[in-house]
């Protein structure tokens, strides 16, 4: 067994560790193996039982087609790649996730980065943990924010403005962090291995102190959003599969928490130092 240990969740794959230790993504997470029993377990070589009928829900995320099943006995997801097909089954609770990806497959780099991304998402789900698509800093006091909007608003821009204009500021995630609610009910982002084109891949933490909807403008504005409104827009930031009702409804509650909790922003801005003023301002304040 290899382990992953990802915002403090820990994940037990099946594999040798050479085969995650090569990828520069995962290697800062992998971890010495526990006492306890790991949150969640990923086994691959594994028989997939044929799916009758058709998907529930269809995604077309970067080139790929991911097909979602929901049948008594778990989630059953066909990964199509325009080479091959990988396919995998998580029990309730995604607390097993297996799948006929082999090591010695020429798709495994990549089959693995999404499997373990889909095992990771919605295993956490049920302890308070959501992916967001979202560009996050952290400061060394330990406070953080987290820029989100659709793809091209300027996230990654303006995260970029803050490392330039905000003294002791650190990149933690550019593009799915994860952010959970921990059992003492602080709230935290954590870098993952999923950064997008951004080579970020940090075990690193930060106290959610700000969430900023990007707005671009002419003029610099910073508007406190109201929690519906707020929690449409972190609804549409988060990776989930309305189809699997069980971890939907625990994102959904875990976005209730964060919006409760955490004050969120539309920030109107251009790319320039005062916006940062505007943001780093927010959070210094909170």
């Amino acid at each position: 067994m290899t382990f992953l240990k990802i915002a403090e969740w820990t994940m037990a794959v099946s594999c040798n560790p050479a085969l995650l230790g090569q990828t520069v993504n995962f290697r800062p997470f992998l971890c010495e193996a526990t006492e306890g029993e790991a949150d969640c377990h990923v086994w691959l070589d594994r028989e997939i039982a044929p799916v009758e009928g058709g998907p529930l829900q269809e995604a077309r995320p970067d080139g790929r087609v991911l097909r979602i099943w929901k049948k008594e006995d778990g989630i059953y997801i066909h990964i199509v790649y325009p080479d091959g097909v990988c396919r995998l089954h998580a029990d309730a609770e995604w607390k097993n996730v297996e799948t006929d990806a082999r090591e010695t497959d020429s798709l495994i780099v990549q089959e693995m980065n999404d499997v373990l991304m889909l095992a990771f998402a919605y295993s956490m789900a049920y302890a308070g943990g959501v992916l967001i698509h979202s560009s996050c800093v952290g400061l060394d006091n330990g406070r953080g924010a987290a820029f989100i909007g659709h793809s091209g608003i300027g996230k990654s821009t303006h995260s970029r403005l803050w490392l330039r204009y905000v003294p002791t500021s650190r990149l933690i995630n550019d593009d799915q962090p994860a952010v959970r609610v921990m059992p003492d009910g602080r709230i935290f982002l954590f870098g993952t291995p999923w950064s997008g084109k951004t080579p970020c891949y940090r075990d690193d933490r930060a106290a959610l102190k700000a969430i900023f909807c990007m707005r671009q403008a002419e003029e610099n504005r910073l508007v406190r959003m109201d929690a519906v409104k707020a929690f449409g827009e972190l609804l549409k930031s988060t990776s989930m599969m309305r189809c699997d009702l069980d971890s939907y409804r625990k994102i959904v509650q875990t976005l209730s928490t964060i919006v409760e909790r955490v004050p969120i922003y539309r920030l109107e801005n251009r790319p320039e130092k005062e916006a940062v003023d505007l943001s780093y301002g927010a959070v210094r304040e909170i």
